[in-house]
């Protein structure tokens, strides 16, 4: 499966390249009717290297090439959507530091279609290719609670083309009752779990949450012996290892984990906070200035909506939003989580939720200090009580700043429990840095497209 996905990157790759060309190459046709002056397209040939290499690295970035068949085509179509017009934004600004007169107005407005058709009608094809060629691997699923019916559920509802259920290993099968035409076997015994396991034949086993650690250890030692892919739900510590750092200790190796919040980087995080808040403020005038008219004309009250959140130490702070809600929304009800098609909101409420407008005047907060660009999503103090005595570990997502958007944000979807949204905020802390924040901020525009997620 390895070398297939290998190749089919590589088709994909140098469809990419020839595509991103090919649709410039139409827009000069159709600006200058088939008759393309010297000039202009020797003045392109100088800037198509860096134009092919940049639009690989961004794809690289919104996960274009990674794991298609076990995404879902709306996602991937999604993604093509700000990924083409950011393409169009590099080659214009390009074209402007080099001074390069290649580029009449026409050609942008033409390229930015055609391209987004062509990569995305190459895409599905190469999905397909890809389908035709490849079988669904078996699968191993162990674990305990319903954290493992929860897994087998993503898998059957998410993944069902890739992967085939051979086998499930759970303590108790009344978790499984809510799934119907089972058709794989149930094993309820962890007895001689070492055995068991080497009697079963798969190309990947799933370990979940809640195993012992020796149980853990029979699964990771059968998987090695077998040649199995081995895919982990992790624990708190498991998260913690995964950006721990190799070091020595005389002749013993040793993993260095440094906590999130005594590692380095908040001072240059801090600068770019500061910077991208004030060009987000003054680029978004076109969007805050209707919107704040909109919630004017609509409803009475205050224009700004504003409510304590919890960041970085725990500390308490006002969060600042466009108002969505009707005045007075929890009068009578008290704290409460919003839920999807809440009556609270208003029309204007739910255009501004859905495109994340709502959340622009937070970037108020980024310059404020209270806030980062990037980061776990604030909580409201009293759900963040009840979360710390619900879930373990809660408390250490505020080792870091909490942010506008976050990994949970572009991952997640609305009704994501907490618990596998803690496991993602965790994740990003402890693995947190200037590449992984740009990519995070490439996917928040491909979710604002989606209506789904951008709830």
């Amino acid at each position: 499966m390895k070398t297939k996905e290998l190749i089919m990157n590589s088709i994909r790759i140098i469809g990419d390249v020839f595509l991103v060309n090919l649709a410039f190459f139409i827009a000069f046709n159709f600006r200058f009717e088939g008759a393309v002056p010297k000039l202009n397209y020797l003045s392109y040939l100088k800037l198509a290297p860096y134009i092919s290499i940049f639009s690989i690295l961004l794809f690289q970035m919104y996960s274009l090439y990674s794991n298609q068949l076990k995404k879902k085509i709306s996602e991937i179509f999604y993604a093509f959507i700000p990924a083409t017009f950011i393409i169009i934004l590099f080659t214009g600004t390009l074209a402007y530091l080099t001074h390069s007169l290649a580029f009449p107005r026409l050609v942008y407005l033409i390229s930015l279609p055609v391209l987004f058709l062509l990569l995305i009608s190459w895409r599905y094809l190469t999905i397909l290719l890809e389908s035709s060629i490849s079988s669904q691997e078996d699968i191993i699923i162990i674990g305990r609670g319903e954290n493992t019916a929860k897994l087998i559920k993503n898998i059957i509802y998410s993944m069902h083309t890739c992967y085939n259920i051979k086998d499930v290993i759970i303590d108790d099968a009344t978790y499984l009752s809510e799934l119907t035409n089972i058709d794989f076997n149930i094993i309820t015994d962890f007895s001689s779990l070492e055995m068991k396991l080497s009697d079963l034949d798969a190309e990947i086993i799933f370990i979940a949450s809640n195993l012992a650690e020796q149980e853990k250890k029979a699964a990771f030692y059968v998987a090695l012996e077998k040649d199995w892919e081995v895919s982990l739900v992790p624990e708190f510590y498991e998260i913690m290892l995964s950006g721990a750092r190799l070091e020595q200790v005389g002749e013993m190796p040793v993993f260095e984990i440094i906590p999130p919040n005594k590692s380095f980087g908040f001072i240059l995080k801090r600068l770019t906070d500061i910077c991208l808040s004030l060009i987000g403020l003054i680029l978004s005038l076109p969007l805050t200035i209707p919107a704040a008219l909109a919630i004017k004309f609509e409803s009475k009250g205050s224009l700004f909506f504003v409510q304590q959140r919890v960041s970085r130490g725990e500390k308490i702070f006002p969060v600042y939003k466009f108002r969505t809600m009707v005045v007075d929304a929890e009068k009578n009800t008290g704290p409460v989580l919003a839920c999807k098609n809440d009556s609270r909101v208003t029309r204007v409420g739910r255009f501004l939720r859905k495109t994340r407008i709502d959340e622009i005047p937070q970037l108020f907060n980024v310059l404020k200090g209270d806030m980062s660009i990037v980061g776990p999503r604030p909580e409201r103090p009293h759900f963040v009580d009840q979360f710390e005595q619900e879930l373990p570990h809660y408390k250490f997502r505020h080792y870091i700043k909490t942010g506008i958007t976050g990994m949970a944000q572009v991952r997640g979807f609305y009704g994501t429990d907490p618990e596998d949204k803690l496991r993602m905020d965790l994740l990003y802390a402890n693995r947190r840095s200037f590449i992984f924040d740009l990519k995070i901020l490439l996917e928040t525009l491909k979710v604002i497209f989606m209506g789904h997620k951008a709830n």
